[in-house]
Parts: C-alpha cells; structure tokens; sequence
C-alpha cells in the first residue's frame, strides 16, 4: 500500500527524526476496535432517539463507513506490543480509571453531580429522553450522551446494583484504546514506563502561572486550572471531570495521527468523526484542522482522486441529521468573542470574562508555549502539523462557547496531544535526537506541569466519597429547568420534529 503524505516534510527525511512514525504500516485491529469503541452508543441512539425508518437508513449508513475503512485496513501479523508490555499498559489503564469520577470509587468532582443525574434519567426514562419545563414545553436531551448510553443499557437490563462496575469497565476501555494508540515502546522497559508516566502527567504548568497571577501558592489539593478565566485542562483532569467529552476526542486525534500518511486516513476519519458525534459536538470542528490539511496535502500531491468521494458523501449523510439534533435550540447558549479589551456582559460567568494582553502571555507561556519552543527544533516530517497545534493554542483563547468555555476546553484537546506525541518521540524515542541540554529542560517544564495532575489525583484519593445519586432528575439538579447546553426545543412542524425523532413519551420529566 502505497502512502498518502498526509504530513508535511518528505520521503528522503531520516525515520528516527518523524515524530511518532513507525516503519509499520499502524496495526488495522486496534483501528478497528476504536472504531467499534465509537460505534456501540451510536447503535443505541439511533434506536432509541430516532424513528425506525430514519434509524435503520442512518445505521446502513454507519455500517458502510466502518466497512469502507475496516476495508482498506493492514492486517499486521503480530501485535505491535509484546504480551509483558500490554499488560502494564492494561494495568495502567486500569489505575488511572480508578480515580475517575464516574465509577465513584474514590471522591467524584462536583460536576458528576450532574454526570449522574444524567445516567439516571437515561436508566429511568423512556427514550428519547424528554423534560417538561416550567411553561409546559417539551426539552429533549441532546449533548454529549454517547458515553452514558451502553451503561444506561446495563442499568436498565440489570439494575443499579453493579452499576459503578460498569462505567468503570466503560471507562477503562476507552483508556486502554488510547494508551495503545499512543507511539509507546512495544517492550516492557523503562521508556515505556516514563512513556505511560508522561501521559498521565502531561500538563501545562498551572503552578507557575498560578503563582505568578496570584502571588500566591495553590492551595494543595484544591483544583489549580482556573487561575485564569482560560484552561487548557491535563488529560487526568479531562479524564477525572468529562471522560464523556475527552475519551472520543483522545481516540479520534490518535487515529488520525497513526493513519495521516497513509491511503486509508480519510475512510478511517469520515467514519470516527462521524461516530464521535453523538459522543461529544467538540470532536469533529477539533480535528476539523488537521482534516483540512490532509486533504489540502494529499490533493496537491495526488490530486483529487485521492480523496475517497463515497465514504465523504456517506460521512456527510450520517453527520447532517445527528448535527441537527445536536444544534436543537443552541442560541441561549452563552458564546463570547474575546478580546483584551472587551467589556463583560453582564451575567457572564467566570470561563467567559475579558483577559488582559499580560494574563494572555501568561497563560500562554505556562501552558505550552515554553515547552513547545523547546521541542520545535527537533521535528522534522511533521513540523506543519506540529505548528498548526501550536497556531490552533494560541488562538482559541479569542473564541470562547458555553458556561465553562466547553470550546476551550475540548478543542485545545487534539493539540496538547499532539505536543505529548512531540514530548514522547523527542524525550523518549529510542532513536530521539534530543540534545542533553534539551531534555533537561523539557524535563522541567513537565515535572512543573506534573503538579497539576498529581492535584487533581491526589484530590481524589483524599476527599471524601460519595454515593452516586441516580434518583435525582437533571431538572432537579439544576433547579428546575436543565441547562440548555443538555438540552432544547424541539419544533413539531420541523423536518427533525416531524420526520426523525420519536413523539415526546407521555412520561416525559417534569422540570420547575
């Protein structure tokens, strides 16, 4: 199978300077088990959500786009990873899902108040899931319920006895999938160790900036990532508060990464990017970026037929109605266009308030900008996709969506990877051409960063446990009415009101 330099750089740069390249075409059973991974909540939705006809035609349509990529996949004959080594990676994945908030077994952070209030409705209510509000009208439940509906499945099969168990094992799934997609060692030894540490651990260096901001240090181990009202949150934070929203935005980013200079890139993306949509709305426009740019490349270099009409048309047929859905009545959604300068609104909350040029620098410098300064001299064949992550960091900032600045959040996601992808190769690669100086110096900018997902673990491990509370509505949880980032109006007279989505249920939740 020839390659698609989906990349930039060219074929006569030297293997040990591409950042997180194999010589081995990436191993299509892992792709494949991402993808299923992806597909499952899919299945459920499109049951539960949509009327049978428009169902099944929209899962005809899933069901070729994973073909068309399972298609095209290599079928490598051994594993990439040694038995010893999958087994740490496993072990990891297990540890580190051990201190997420879902599970509840040890302290869950308050936003999994309304995670399980979630989760409950999804088990106690029929679907689609429906709440009435204070003046009668009917809001469907519409963003970021991928993650939740196999475990609603279980919970309503079985009960809530052994629920904790479930999302655990959910969790940890998604956790391995993305430990293995990762460019780790595939033998059991120290790199890959430091490999597993780095990736738990990767942060920006929150304390830093805090300090500097506050003149103050961070009481430890109250949460850190808020000394300004921006964040681009560590992957444990992500993993410990929204494993809903990060999980597909981690899977989807590495399978583009594993697959983005070869020919089957855009089968593999049409159908995950697809797929994660139901998951969480952030994953597509993240990777929207460095989509463009593949298909940019690869048009110049191989001109228009290397762009796989089919699976772009089916991927655009799937995505249409579900991107409907998941825009039903999202203009009270709170949005900002942020410049220094900018006055604040009145009722803005924290995520969204006006930043100066200095808390701007800041925070810029603390996060990333530091450490990737450092590791720009050492990429070689992806320096494009590399720069762009670095571009796509520094502008987010000016745009912000939602009450935490959920854009902020999530979209910086597909970037901080690729900087840990950069960190890893560059520090721990085995062919690395990292200078001393070099290392010593990213070493501690990420020690520094440690802090903040050492906080954030330590913090659960700590605090108090609670008992998840899945008898108590979202409308509850919130007083009265759910946010309207969960849910929206729906217009009967509309395509999606008359044509897809089924009736509201005569036992629809009550709100105010």
């Amino acid at each position: 199978m020839k390659t698609v330099a989906a990349g930039s750089g060219n074929g006569d740069d030297p293997p040990a300077t591409q950042v997180g390249a194999s010589d081995l075409p990436p191993d299509g059973r892992l792709t494949a088990c991402a993808l299923v991974y992806l597909a499952l909540p899919n299945l459920l939705f499109l049951l539960g959500w949509f009327r049978i006809g428009p169902a099944l035609l929209l899962l005809a349509v899933a069901v070729y786009l994973l073909a068309a990529a399972l298609r095209v996949l290599a079928r490598p004959a051994s594993s990439a990873y040694a038995p010893t080594a999958f087994l740490v990676i496993l072990l990891t994945s297990a540890l580190w899902s051990v201190f997420g908030g879902g599970s509840h077994f040890m302290y869950a952070n308050p936003d999994w108040e309304i995670r399980d209030a979630v989760l409950g409705d999804l088990i106690h209510a029929n679907w689609p899931v429906y709440y009435f509000s204070a003046a009668g009208d009917p809001l469907i439940l519409r963003s970021a319920i991928g993650f939740f509906l196999p475990m609603a499945v279980f919970g309503k099969w079985f009960g809530l006895a052994h629920l904790d168990l479930a999302v655990y094992f959910w969790t940890v799934t998604g956790v391995l999938l993305f430990l293995l997609l990762l460019p780790l060692q595939g033998r059991i030894g120290w790199r890959l160790a430091l490999s597993l540490a780095l990736a738990v651990f990767f942060s920006g260096m929150d304390l830093v900036g805090q300090f500097i901001a506050t003149e103050s240090w961070p009481e430890f181990p109250l949460r850190m990532e808020w000394w300004a009202p921006l964040s681009y949150p560590s992957l444990t934070n992500q993993l410990l508060w929204a494993p809903n929203h990060c999980l597909p935005i981690w899977i989807v980013t590495l399978l583009y990464w594993r697959h983005r200079q070869r020919d089957e890139l855009f089968q593999v993306m049409a159908a995950a990017l697809s797929l994660s949509l139901i998951w969480t709305p952030f994953a597509a426009p993240a990777l929207l970026p460095f989509a463009a740019l593949a298909a940019i490349t690869a048009v110049r270099r191989h001109g228009w037929g290397a762009i796989p009409w089919t699976s772009c048309a089916a991927a655009l047929v799937f995505a249409l109605p579900l991107s409907a859905f998941l825009l039903t009545d999202a203009a009270p959604i709170q949005a900002s266009l942020t410049s220094a300068s900018s006055p604040a609104a009145p009722g803005t909350g924290y995520a969204l308030q006006p930043f100066s040029a200095h808390t701007y620098a800041l925070f810029v410098c603390c996060e990333f900008l530091f450490l990737a300064l450092v590791l720009a001299p050492h990429v070689r064949r992806d320096k494009i996709e590399f720069w762009l992550a670095v571009f796509i960091l520094l502008a987010l900032p000016f745009v912000r969506l939602g009450p935490s600045n959920d854009l902020g959040l999530r979209l910086s996601t597909p970037a901080l990877i690729v900087l840990l992808i950069v960190s890893l190769d560059t520090l721990l690669g085995e062919k690395r051409l990292a200078r001393r100086s070099t290392l010593w110096i990213a070493c501690l900018f990420l020690l520094i960063g440690a802090h903040t997902a050492f906080n954030e673990l330590w913090r659960a491990a700590t605090f108090p446990r609670r008992q998840p509370d899945y008898q108590q509505t979202l409308a509850e949880r919130q007083g009265g009415q759910p946010a309207a980032h969960y849910v929206g109006r729906v217009d009967a007279s509309s395509a999606l009101g008359r044509w897809l989505l089924r009736p509201v249920p005569k036992t629809a939740i009550s709100g105010g």
